[in-house]
């Protein structure tokens, strides 16, 4: 089962989870008033993964708070990626526009951090999870192939009819097409869970979105 939590910053938060209520979730994006937290809580959930797909403000928001809720989850993020939890200008967190509309400096490191390569399975909660890297919005962004459920999630690497930007620090053109071209291989019959706005799925991509039709 995979529930859909959109969060306050505007991001997409995902749980997954198995019939014993133990569950993952992916990118925790804001925690304002402890709403992920009490949505996980109303589900009955056990979060003993969070699967972080790059490390801007809006994704990590929650990060710590949600840790401290479950403070036995193991986080995952790739090793490219993981300097992004304490880097204020890599997640974005001191923008002033970002700490105007209430939000905080983010540094958090989380106890039980793992980082994790291109190609990985993590195994959590009954699923497994393959880390497929796609570096190009950010130089550590991951999408997280969950085979057994037909599921993507794909962060800011690829959404409805678009894909991410990257003139964001350490995002480059350059590796657009290598990173959309692993997608693209997936068979078809994925649901894609992104990171912004409504879900959609691989067949509809690779027919209408240009940036992976032209590859």
């Amino acid at each position: 089962m995979i529930d859909i939590y959109y969060s306050r910053v505007g991001a997409n938060s995902f749980i997954g989870y198995n019939e014993n209520k133990e569950g993952f979730l992916v990118d925790p994006g804001c925690n304002n008033e402890g709403v992920i937290t009490d949505h996980i809580k109303k589900l009955g959930i056990n979060i003993v993964a969070i699967l972080i797909t790059h490390g801007h403000f809006d994704h990590i928001h929650a990060l710590e708070e949600v840790c401290k809720e479950f403070p036995n989850a193991n986080v995952y993020i790739s090793v490219d990626e993981a300097d992004f939890l304490s880097n204020t200008d890599y997640n974005l967190s001191a923008e002033p526009e970002v700490l105007e509309d209430g939000y905080h400096e983010l540094t958090y490191i989380p106890t039980h951090l793992f980082k994790v390569n291109d190609g990985e399975i993590i195994k959590e909660a009954g699923f497994e999870n393959k880390v497929i890297a796609t570096p190009f919005h950010t130089k550590g962004s991951v999408c997280y192939y969950l085979e057994s459920e037909k599921a993507l999630f794909t962060g800011d690497t690829l959404f409805f009819t678009t894909i991410g930007r990257t003139d964001l620090p350490t995002g480059s053109t350059r590796t657009i097409e290598s990173s959309l071209a692993k997608l693209k291989e997936l068979p078809d019959g994925i649901k894609i869970y992104p990171g912004h706005g409504a879900c959609t799925n691989l067949d509809r991509e690779k027919k209408y979105n240009a940036y992976l039709k032209n590859i």
